[in-house]
């Protein structure tokens, strides 16, 4: 996984730059700058108005106790489709505007819901409890015991 990271933060700027510079040659500098800029502001006005919407959702959701863990995810999708959209280049845009794009959304949110319960079912995730890394084991409280105010016979 790192090296997959590694590689996409020196691989996606060379990629981006290459484009900047053969845009900037077929329809000029200012133009090309000038697109960069009103993607940033579209992008971000998108995001912000879908991440509202994905917000109200998510709340309206949880008042009618239906499950979250979809629209959480499709609501962190907005975040990184916003961050993407507000990064300086071709490629990024692109990531962002289809992340926008509620088909597309709902797709990945799918896959990542999909691995996240596959990486679950198989342990792959540590619990983080309120009070520590492993929760309650990690400030060596038993388990087993009760509530507080609750007596144990």
């Amino acid at each position: 996984m790192f090296g997959i990271l590694a590689l996409a933060f020196i691989a996606v700027p060379i990629l981006e730059i290459w484009l900047i510079i053969e845009v900037g040659g077929s329809i000029g500098a200012l133009n090309t700058v000038a697109i960069i800029f009103v993607t940033a502001v579209v992008g971000a006005a998108l995001a912000k108005r879908q991440g509202i919407a994905a917000l109200q959702n998510i709340q309206r959701s949880m008042q009618n106790g239906d499950k979250i863990g979809r629209s959480l995810v499709e609501g962190a999708l907005i975040l990184v489709a916003g961050v993407m959209m507000l990064l300086p280049g071709f490629v990024t845009d692109a990531v962002g505007i289809s992340l926008l794009l509620p088909p597309v959304r709902h797709i990945v949110a799918r896959i990542v819901v999909a691995r996240a319960r596959t990486r679950m079912e198989q342990g792959g995730f540590v619990a983080v409890g309120l009070h520590g890394m492993n929760g309650p084991m990690d400030r060596g409280v038993d388990e087993d015991a009760p509530p507080p105010g609750v007596i144990d016979v």
